[in-house]
């Protein structure tokens, strides 16, 4: 589980769970288990808008909890007894003030979402945009996407329906972008028309078909009033990218998204990348021999490549490492334009021992795009 993911599970379990300590403290332990003490960490920093050490707040959690169970005390919520417990304990909380979940949350959606949309805005969408490029910095594969959308000639439709009529089609885009992501996925209203949304552990194939989805989906949408459109129908057009192989920063996966966003205004009612280009551009089918040490093994072994991108590779492989392996790769010359060392993760496992070899995916950590490049240069993508 990723840290934007942990905090939205801990900011709804308070939400749905306020009166009820035993299922919070519970199900905070549980998560504790199983993703470690990062999970005290992000609950008192949702609490109390204070971000201890790892080590702090383990520590404080396992007093504060132990205390509380000990009291007679049964007439106050789990969050007034830790923070009762915190400022008597500590110099860590001063002055600070305790406001109902529901108070609270109503507080926090006011400051960082739209009013109008009730998506998220440009401030919080760029915040979270950092915070998924520093867990990806910090976890070697990590992979997420951005799409940025825009409303096709919406200036003509404010200008023959009236700014009511566009704020109603701004509510609908809310609810449509709403009802097509999931629930780790981040909407945005980017600003006036602009839309964005911010895809956690989602590929450049995976987000393309999402993106394509919501733009059928809204050009499919009855808006009232588009009619009056000189093209009859209200649609929205949209650039993907995605890190690492688009932008290392925030700034360069905006700015990859927004030239692509500008590329498929040229025609409108389009998405770009498309699908299909992507697939056929990025991936070189090249069948040799590449060398491959699996993590926790002493020796390499030989394996067979299928294809080939900046970002990862296909290859046949005599075992089934576990999703998540670390492994190392040779690709040695004169089977290939030239030396080359890197390591990456395995992202899919595929086929049976029964077939003799098994399909791994495997993402490299660092982008290969001069050695793709000796191996079929015209085909290397450029958002440039």
């Amino acid at each position: 589980m990723n840290q934007i993911a942990m905090q939205e599970g801990i900011r709804q379990l308070f939400y749905e769970c306020d009166e009820d300590d035993q299922r919070i403290y519970a199900a905070i332990e549980a998560l504790a288990q199983s993703q470690g003490e990062q999970a005290y960490r992000e609950t008192l920093n949702y609490l109390f808008a204070k971000d201890f050490s790892l080590e702090q707040a383990g520590h404080y959690w396992r007093e504060a909890t132990a205390s509380i169970r000990k009291s007679d005390e049964n007439n106050q919520s789990f969050r007034a007894a830790l923070l009762n417990y915190l400022r008597q304990k500590t110099t860590e909380l001063t002055n600070p003030r305790i406001i109902e979940s529901h108070d609270l949350e109503n507080i926090r959606r006011s400051a960082v979402t739209d009013g109008l949309t009730r998506l998220y805005n440009q401030s919080y969408f760029k915040q979270q945009l950092q915070q998924a490029i520093d867990l990806a910095t910090r976890e070697a594969g990590q992979t997420f996407s951005i799409i940025i959308f825009d409303l096709d000639h919406f200036k003509q439709f404010n200008d023959r329906c009236g700014h009511l009529q566009g704020d109603q089609v701004l509510r609908q885009i809310g609810d449509i972008l709403r009802a097509r992501t999931g629930e780790l996925d981040l909407p945005a209203r980017y600003g006036g028309e602009e839309f964005a949304i911010l895809l956690p552990d989602c590929n450049l194939e995976e987000a393309i078909p999402l993106a394509e989805a919501i733009r059928e989906a809204i050009a499919d949408e009855p808006f009232t009033g588009q009619e009056r459109l000189d093209s009859n129908n209200l649609t929205i057009s949209g650039g993907v990218a995605s890190y690492p192989q688009h932008g290392q920063s925030t700034g360069e996966l905006i700015e990859a998204a927004d030239r692509r966003l500008y590329e498929a205004k040229a025609t409108r009612n389009a998405i770009l990348p498309r699908l299909d280009d992507t697939r056929g551009a990025n991936r070189h089918q090249f069948r040799n021999i590449v060398e491959i040490k699996l993590e926790g093994e002493e020796r390499f072994s030989s394996a067979l490549s299928s294809d080939i991108s900046h970002t990862g590779l296909s290859l046949k492989n005599a075992s089934a490492p576990q999703i998540g392996t670390n492994v190392e790769l040779r690709f040695r010359y004169p089977f290939w334009p030239k030396d080359l060392e890197t390591t990456g993760t395995v992202r899919h496992v595929g086929g049976t021992a029964a077939a003799g070899a098994f399909k791994l995916g495997i993402q490299f950590d660092c982008t290969q795009d001069d050695f793709c490049s000796m191996l079929l240069p015209e085909s290397i993508p450029d958002l440039a």
